[in-house]
């Protein structure tokens, strides 16, 4: 893997949301604490190094406005929120990629390399992937900095991962791939 160029990254942080967090509370392999721990750490890591991040939250249209509000609130602390490299978006379909606005972003700014993190391994962050695979992008997913319901899940999307072409990294290598 070549090393990616910093000002062609993205790290695009999939629906750490509050809610999903509790009701993922016996997730595997790794537990929602430590997904949310690791996932602030490489925030953190990526701002510093001027990389851009998304942060994307899921929730349903239907919901009343206050309720969708309410659901997408995402879990990371204030600190790690506010740099201004930081943008958050809402989908209403398991991809990121759905949002119109994220593609408008990606369509006018030099991203070639896009890391992923997030939950859940099985859905928004598989999907998600496919959806930049195909679009052209080189995905990187942060295996540490997502879990699913289960290990077998989790595991299986990996191998699913690897096999589109992601390459799968942990947050620990994450310092030397940018």
């Amino acid at each position: 893997m070549m090393k990616p160029n910093k000002q062609h990254t993205l790290l695009l942080v999939i629906d750490l949301q509050k809610f999903l967090l509790k009701l993922l509370k016996k997730a595997e392999p790794y537990p929602p604490a430590q997904i949310l721990e690791t996932n602030e750490k490489l925030i953190t890591m990526m701002t510093s190094k001027g990389i851009p991040s998304a942060l994307v939250s899921v929730t349903q249209k239907f919901l009343p406005k206050k309720y969708r509000q309410k659901s997408s609130q995402l879990a990371l602390s204030k600190d790690v929120m506010a740099p201004s490299l930081i943008e958050t978006y809402t989908k209403y379909q398991p991809s990121a990629y759905s949002i119109p606005e994220l593609r408008h972003f990606l369509e006018h700014h030099p991203i070639d390399t896009i890391i992923i993190t997030g939950i859940v391994t099985n859905n928004g962050v598989l999907k998600t992937a496919k959806d930049l695979l195909s679009a052209g992008y080189q995905v990187i997913v942060i295996e540490d900095a997502t879990t699913a319901r289960t290990k077998k899940l989790h595991d299986r999307s990996i191998t699913e991962l690897k096999k589109l072409g992601a390459i799968v990294q942990s947050s620990d290598l994450a310092v030397e791939i940018v």
